[in-house]
């Protein structure tokens, strides 16, 4: 039994039965502006999770506000492409950094520049082994992981 079902019920069946207590005339609210603060509600209480959290870093440096993750775009991705790009916005991707860091790989670094550490954002946006990958696709020597999201 968990704690305040009882008086829950008991309100709710009290509240049922008795007469709305409001200013004539009753001005009726449509379900879909019930459901539309809802949902404003919802944001809201993650954003201020989200915020108040110290975890996730990686995702937080590249989605700034936890309100402009771009769900809908991401949704629409079939699964192996919606996988790269979480494995990018986490940082949990097949990548040297992430590899040494759970001890299955021997070094941080980039094993196509051997410059920096691969990270998500040294191999879509800094390093120089993709850069004409990147002048192809997106138009620009080097970019910033947040900068890709915001496009969505």
């Amino acid at each position: 039994d968990i704690d305040g079902n009882e008086e829950a019920d008991t309100l709710a069946k009290t509240g049922a039965h008795s007469l709305c207590e409001i200013p004539e005339p009753a001005v009726p609210v449509s379900y879909r502006r019930c459901r539309l603060e809802v949902r404003y509600w919802i944001v809201k209480e993650h954003c201020k999770v989200w915020n108040q959290s110290d975890t996730c870093l990686h995702t937080k440096g590249i989605l700034r506000n936890a309100d402009k993750i771009p769900a809908k775009s991401l949704l629409k991705l079939n699964r192996n492409k919606l996988c790269q790009v979480l494995q990018v916005l986490t940082g949990h991707g097949n990548l040297a950094k992430h590899r040494n860091k759970m001890g299955k790989a021997q070094s941080p670094l980039c094993p196509k520049c051997q410059e920096a550490e691969e990270t998500p954002q040294h191999y879509v946006g800094d390093c120089p082994a993709y850069l004409n990958t990147r002048i192809s696709q997106f138009g620009y020597h080097k970019i910033e992981l947040s900068d890709l999201v915001k496009n969505y």
